[in-house]
């Protein structure tokens, strides 16, 4: 049996989505821009809105996120968000192992950014083969250059 499971959203999960948004992200965006909770759930609200947020799915209940963006050639990891409380438990490892097995054999290219101050985050997709290959101001952006 899969540790993980992903499935597409209804209305019913928009606030437990926007509240995993804001618990995960407040961390980091507190110390880059400080935080305001309007401009988040906007934030949120157009995110949701693209269609590309699945509900993650584990312990027999939802504990998260996946956000992926695939254009051009491209799949772009925009979010894996992951309540503190399930972190820990080998799920984003899995997750991402997935996409680079799935994606990777497709010789699809595979990205992402990460803020620089999540540096639990840069190290695990270190460990699973990503290498930084630009950075922004308050980004390390990253990629899988060989799967």
């Amino acid at each position: 049996m899969p540790l993980y499971e992903i499935v597409n959203p209804n209305f019913t999960d928009y606030e437990f989505l926007r509240n995993v948004h804001h618990i995960t992200l407040r961390p980091h965006v507190e110390k880059i821009w400080g935080w305001e909770e309007t401009r988040q759930d906007g934030f949120f609200k157009e995110d949701f809105e693209s269609g590309q947020i699945q509900v993650l799915r584990a312990f027999n209940q939802s504990v998260g996120y996946l956000q992926l963006n695939e254009e051009n050639g491209t799949l772009f990891i925009v979010n894996i968000l992951i309540l503190p409380e399930f972190q820990g438990r080998k799920l984003g490892s899995s997750i991402i192992k997935d996409l680079i097995a799935k994606y990777g054999a497709k010789g699809v290219a595979i990205k992402l950014g990460v803020f620089k101050v999540n540096t639990r985050a840069k190290c695990l997709y270190e460990s699973l083969g990503f290498e930084i290959d630009g950075e922004t101001e308050t980004h390390f952006l990253m990629s899988l250059l060989s799967a």
